[in-house]
């Protein structure tokens, strides 16, 4: 397998997609904002797509020569204009880095189920679904996505976008649901603290391991060819986030009470159940998730525990 380069190799997706490269015994380079994570094991450049020059970029990617270009940046929270420019502004100058680098490479685009909107309760969500955003997060990653697809239409790259649903995994983000929580319960235990506050917990939604997100990343890679453009990447079962939250307070020892304020997240608070339909995944990439969302809790508080 050519090389991958992991764009974000130091963001939580990223850094598991680098993993899971490593693990199939492929080859990872990795650009970021900043330096290589500990341990990253391959070629790194930093790399900022909004302010670097378009030249220089595609003068990197030469230098890297990769097969696969997997796009793992982007932001989650933060004002509307800057999740537009962190996670669309950014994909664009990145397509137009490959063009100008004259590469023949294979892009794999992290989406989001964000893209999707709200769902039909109890109807999996397939990708022939029209995506209707609700939120700025959710409008930007569909403009990213677009333009991806867009530039496979035109025959500029060999892309694949991988909508990816909740991911879960160790040491997550405090901007996260599940990354705020830990942190919320592990403070709670430390001082003896009797009662966390969250947002509502009764959502539905699909939590995916990000370890089968960086399987997938994987399968995309090696596919001898791309039988569809747009693949959901979840688990393909529907948990509330409250049965997150106290497992996570199980396994960490919190006997408390968690108690649920009335504003959530604006990336989900309008989405009431959300879970993907993953058939494509399987029929196109010979892709399913190994672990559910009890090993991925398992995965979440070892390592908070190993973090304390």
């Amino acid at each position: 397998m050519a090389t991958i380069l992991v764009l974000g190799g130091n963001g939580f997706i990223g850094g598991w997609v680098a993993q899971a490269v490593r693990a199939s015994g492929g080859d990872v380079a990795g650009a970021g904002l900043g330096a290589a994570p500990a341990g990253f094991g391959g070629p790194w450049f930093d790399l900022d797509l909004l302010s670097d020059d378009a030249a220089d970029v595609a003068r990197s990617l030469r230098e890297v020569g990769p097969g696969v270009v997997v796009n793992c940046t982007g932001a989650v929270v933060g004002r509307s204009a800057d999740l537009m420019l962190a996670n669309a502004v950014a994909t664009a100058r990145l397509l137009e880095a490959i063009e100008r680098s004259e590469l023949n490479v294979r892009m794999i685009h992290i989406g989001s189920g964000a893209e999707y909107g709200r769902a039909p309760v109890e109807e999996p969500v397939a990708e022939s679904a029209c995506a209707k955003p609700l939120s700025p997060y959710g409008i930007a990653k569909l403009a990213a996505t677009q333009l991806v697809l867009a530039a496979v239409a035109a025959g500029t790259i060999d892309g694949i976008v991988l909508r990816v649903f909740n991911a879960v995994g160790p040491r997550m983000g405090t901007g996260t649901l599940p990354g705020s929580a830990t942190r919320k319960l592990l403070d709670a235990v430390r001082e003896g603290t009797p009662q966390i506050e969250m947002g509502p917990l009764g959502s539905v939604r699909d939590f995916v391991d990000v370890r089968d997100i960086g399987a997938a990343v994987v399968a995309a890679a090696g596919a001898a060819s791309l039988e569809a453009r747009l693949v959901n990447v979840g688990s393909g079962q529907g948990r509330t986030a409250r049965e997150l939250v106290s497992g996570l307070a199980e396994r960490l020892g919190f006997h408390g009470a968690v108690a649920e304020e009335e504003v959530g997240s604006p990336r989900s608070q309008d989405v009431l159940w959300q879970v993907a339909d993953i058939s494509l995944a399987a029929q196109t990439l010979g892709w399913m998730p190994a672990h559910d969302l009890a090993s991925s809790l398992d995965s979440m508080a070892e390592a908070a525990r190993a973090d304390r």
